[in-house]
């Protein structure tokens, strides 16, 4: 099940916010070995994570987080200006219709689709692109380890690489954006299985 969080929203749910900010802790910091902040050793939050941030999560049956994208307009403050700026200085997108996507955290989530990806990062894929379509969001920014490319390709989300950046702290890290429309929603889909053929097709036309 896909449903939108929004910063201002974290004293009313404390349980899916915590739960978010553990799992991202374990993916970013305890998986990946990122150099980044944690706060009491459990969670990952940042400057970002404001009351203007919008996260799109999957849940479980039970109700129970299995994985969450964060998004931000990048007419405001995001990581694309701030923390990776070094990475991309030549690349400053700023537009009202223009969001940045970050910290994309799925753990282990037992529930696979068609396309051999877990139900959860379908899910926050599709609901990545209902958000956008939703709020008129034409364009989607990531930056992404590289690797992450054939998830996004078995989800059916096609991008154009504006950059990229090497090193041996990041390894291989590509500066990408993405169209969001119906054609994306269609793809994504028929790629994941998400919705019944009849849908994809009248999406589609």
């Amino acid at each position: 099940m896909i449903r939108y969080l929004y910063g201002y929203e974290r004293q009313e749910q404390p349980e899916i916010f915590n739960e978010m900010f553990r799992q991202r802790k374990k993916v970013f910091v305890d998986q990946k070995k990122w150099d980044i902040k944690t706060v009491k050793g459990e969670f990952e939050i940042d400057e970002y994570d404001r009351d203007d941030t919008v996260y799109v999560c999957s849940l479980l049956p039970d109700g129970t987080l299995a994985g969450s994208v964060r998004l931000l307009s990048t007419l405001t403050e995001h990581m694309a200006s701030g923390a990776f700026k070094d990475m991309f200085p030549e690349l400053m997108i700023r537009s009202p219709t223009i969001w940045e996507a970050t910290r994309f955290a799925v753990l282990e989530d037992t529930r696979v689709q068609p396309n051999g990806v877990s139900r959860a990062a379908c899910e926050v894929m599709l609901g990545t692109c209902l958000f956008g379509l939703e709020h008129g969001v034409s364009q989607l920014t990531a930056i992404y380890e590289a690797p992450n490319s054939r998830i996004y390709r078995k989800c059916g989300v096609k991008h154009y690489i504006l950059g990229r950046h090497r090193s041996p702290e990041h390894g291989a890290v590509h500066f990408a954006l993405g169209e969001i429309s119906h054609e994306l929603e269609a793809s994504i889909r028929r790629h994941t299985g998400l919705a019944p053929v009849e849908v994809v097709a009248e999406a589609a036309e």
